[in-house]
């Protein structure tokens, strides 16, 4: 990266309060070159200049990282390019995270990305959450499991149950005016094997706005 968008990423960091390393500033610049890479062959996403990705992609992820936990085992479900799991890694060498995304490019870049940055909290799964379940035969083991994907509160909630462990969370994130979840709702979540926890809020630099995370909190079960 120049310095100019080097510059974009220290102020954004700086308006979210995150302490990074000189070590993950490193990392993030290479994942973001290495993106930008891809994304000249592949639609990895939308717009693949860095000021674009660091606003829109890079800094969200960021922002949402400081209200999940700070350690543990997370999944990043329909990772894609790496939002929001591989962001998490950087910011929290203490956890450690699966980026499990059924698309094979992706899939691809993902493995390449924690290759030539060499972070090593971080591992990529091919292919859908139950098969992770069954290929890596720890279902129910993860603390915390997350996405940025469209799916609709229902599905992603059934396609956490067999792996987030009892007690965990499944986390969604929302864009703009999307607080409720849809079918959600505020008091009523759409499967039996979770509650509805709570709602996490957080502003964007840069005038990018508001953005909201849903929480729910698997049930014990014997």
């Amino acid at each position: 990266m120049d310095k100019e968008t080097i510059a974009l990423l220290e102020r954004g960091a700086e308006a979210l309060h995150i302490a990074l390393s000189p070590q993950a500033f490193h990392t993030l610049a290479l994942y973001i070159d290495e993106l930008q890479r891809w994304s000249q062959v592949f639609n990895l996403v939308g717009q693949h200049d860095a000021k674009t990705i660091i606003r829109q992609h890079i800094l969200d992820s960021l922002a949402f990282s400081q209200i999940l936990p700070w350690q543990g085992a997370f999944a990043d479900l329909g990772s894609g390019a790496g939002f929001p799991g591989f962001l998490l890694a950087v910011a929290g060498p203490e956890r450690q995270v699966f980026l499990i995304e059924t698309r094979r490019k992706r899939a691809n870049f993902l493995k390449q990305a924690a290759r030539i940055t060499g972070i090593q909290n971080i591992r990529v799964f091919e292919g859908r959450a139950e098969e992770f379940a069954r290929h890596d035969r720890r279902p129910a083991w993860f603390d915390t499991v997350v996405t940025r994907a469209t799916w609709d509160i229902t599905h992603f909630l059934t396609l956490c149950f067999p792996i987030v462990k009892n007690g965990g969370y499944a986390v969604a994130m929302r864009g703009p005016h999307k607080k409720d979840g849809g079918a959600a709702g505020e008091n009523h979540p759409p499967h039996d094997g979770f509650t509805r926890k709570a709602l996490g809020e957080y502003r964007l630099p840069f005038d990018e706005g508001e953005r909201y995370a849903l929480f729910f909190r698997k049930k014990c079960f014997t």
